[in-house]
């Protein structure tokens, strides 16, 4: 029976954005007719009107703009497209006060962003196409969806803002009608009722689909700053235990590592250490200068930072400010992705990630292709509804010799493996465990300082690509001065003193068993109740950029989207902002596609 349409209180058209400043012409010629962004915008929305009306007659479908960084990078506002001086990757900054539609006296400049590998802090130049903002993500919005059936938890809704019912809000979906929903340590929790005042944790795991859009990008060895290499700045991916026999090598094709074992009875490792360069040490890198201090670096944490809100911006009254990403949180959830070429018909491939010093063992046989997820960890237990066991099982598409690649990721207490693109289905990837998650390192086992590793015992192997991820991290705030970060205002040190004492401890794997430190890392946990329950008919939508998303947690009254607010679901972006090249205003295509 079709659902009942619901009647909205705010029936309006999607929101067009205000007049924009057309931008000088630099050229002559039938370019600079097409450089003016008024003829731009006409021109694009003319074939926009075409496309709509061609493709989507027969659907009730809205255009929107995407205006801010909320839901970056799921979908991009106002931003900068970037390529690092140093490393060359291209990453994306907010500039969500740079456009002309922004009133003058509240215009902002961006003028240096921050590479999210090397950590590289370049200068703008606003003389370069490619340093200047482009507009946001233009989508399609499915208005239909949702009277024939109930919104899905982490779907891509559009909606009314609650405060403000002319404004339209773009978030991603977390909690239902029904839930008890507590935030802590990154993840979401649904409290479920157990007696009198008494809570029973129930993690709310994302869909592996939702996953991998999700995952922020912490490192790609396709991508390593030549400066650094000039002053033997070790590489993240080492055998750091160099001593095992047929240990790896490495060996360069063009500007890229590749990694090399030829691995007997004993199980070589290589594994992930999050050495990053600080910003001051770059002066130095510069002139081809090795910082001492990397002699001692143990490793340090993979923290929520986001190079999207981590910018130096000039205000239209000329002042300098940062807008630094505060990355004050560690984030055990992550993931690492490789391009393997296996050479053996038979032996092991391992990959490993650890969380609060628990190692999560994935072992591959080659012969057989069958997985089985174990731990060190004896609290953790593999689940499949009431079933209980130390390991899981599961196939894998990996047989023999042959190219393949790999995902391995851990995530809201679930194990995910891909082959190839394809979900390797386990029967038990979820799990348990009643040790506490606390990074964790000792001079023998060094836990979370290497959280991810990729293993080779009997069998020749080469890894032509490595790749880590984090997962989002949730903070929660419950008012709009907290919403980096929670546990700000917890002590006597200012916000900044505050930050700067976790990244010190960050950094620092030797101090991490330390009882000071371990109140540090427990300053946002031990909560015992919901923070946010929701009754019938409300909705809890959260953005994808959660330290610069004004979702539901600190929104001003009731912590909820009522469901007559819903506009529709996020469907598709069909127009990202254009490209320079080949030619000017070329369509970004690789952008262009259906919104997880």
């Amino acid at each position: 029976m079709a659902k009942k349409r619901k009647q909205r209180p705010f029936e309006t058209r999607g929101s067009s954005s205000a007049k924009q400043r057309a931008v000088p012409l630099e050229s002559g010629g039938l370019f600079a007719f097409f450089r003016d962004f008024g003829v731009r915008e006409t021109i694009e929305s003319i074939i926009i009107a075409v496309v709509l009306a061609l493709m989507f007659r027969a659907f009730e479908a809205e255009a929107f703009i995407i205006p801010t960084g909320s839901m970056a990078p799921t979908l991009q506002g106002q931003h900068m497209d970037v390529e690092c001086k140093q490393c060359g990757l291209q990453y994306r900054t907010g500039a969500s006060f740079d456009s002309g539609s922004t009133p003058l006296a509240e215009r902002q400049t961006v003028t240096r962003t921050v590479c999210p590998i090397c950590q590289y802090e370049m200068v703008m130049d606003r003389r370069n196409p490619d340093h200047k903002s482009n507009s946001g993500d233009r989508i399609l919005v499915d208005k239909f969806v949702y009277d024939f059936s109930d919104p899905e938890r982490f779907d891509v809704i559009v909606f009314k803002n609650p405060n403000n019912g002319k404004q339209n809000y773009i978030k991603r979906l977390v909690g239902l009608p029904g839930d008890n929903l507590l935030i802590e340590n990154g993840d979401i929790y649904n409290m479920v009722p157990a007696g009198a005042d008494q809570w029973q944790r129930e993690i709310i795991r994302k869909p592996a689909d939702k996953l991998k859009v999700m995952l922020q990008l912490v490192d790609d060895t396709d991508f390593i700053a030549p400066s650094l290499t000039a002053v033997n700045w070790p590489s993240r991916w080492q055998s750091w235990n160099g001593d095992l026999p047929n240990g790896w090598s490495v060996v360069m094709v063009g500007d890229h590592p590749n990694f090399v074992v030829d691995a007997g009875n004993e199980t070589a490792w290589l594994s992930y250490r999050h050495l990053v360069p600080r910003s001051e040490e770059w002066v130095d890198i510069e002139q081809g200068v090795r910082p001492s201090r990397i002699e001692d670096d143990l490793g340090q944490l993979v923290t929520d930072y986001y190079t999207y809100n981590d910018k130096v911006v000039r205000k239209s009254s000329g002042e300098v400010v940062g807008d630094s990403s505060l990355a004050g949180h560690w984030v055990g959830d992550l993931a690492l992705e490789a391009d393997l070429q296996v050479e053996s018909d038979a032996g092991s491939l391992f990959l490993r990630a650890v969380e609060g010093g628990a190692d999560f063992l994935c072992e591959i046989d080659v012969a057989s292709g069958k997985a089985t997820l174990t731990s060190n960890d004896e609290t953790v237990k593999f689940v499949a509804g009431e079933r209980q066991a130390s390991q899981a099982t599961g196939q894998t598409g990996i047989r023999g010799e042959g190219s393949y690649q790999v995902m391995y990721a851990n995530a809201d207490d679930r194990i995910y493996l891909w082959v190839d693109g394809r979900l390797v289905e386990f029967d038990a990837p979820d799990y348990v465990r009643s040790s506490p998650v606390l990074p964790s390192w000792t001079s023998e086992n060094h836990g979370d300082a290497e959280p991810l590793g990729v293993g080779a015992r009997n069998i020749k192997l080469t890894v032509s690509r490595l790749k880590v991820f984090r997962d989002i991290y949730y903070t929660a705030a419950t008012n709009r001065d907290q919403i980096g970060a929670e546990f700000l205002g917890a002590s006597r040190l200012t916000p900044f003193q505050q930050i700067q004492q976790r990244r010190l401890l960050f950094q620092s794997p030797s101090q991490w068993a330390q009882p000071e430190s371990k109140q540090i890392f427990q300053q946002n946990k031990g909560r015992d109740k919901p923070m946010f329950p929701l009754g019938e008919g409300q909705y809890f939508p959260l953005g994808d950029n959660s330290p610069s998303s004004l979702d539901a947690r600190v929104w001003n009254g009731p912590h909820y989207l009522p469901e007559e607010l819903l506009i529709g679901r996020a469907m598709f972006i069909y127009w990202p902002h254009s490209l320079n090249s080949p030619i000017p205003y070329f369509p970004n295509f690789q952008r262009m596609g259906f919104i997880q």
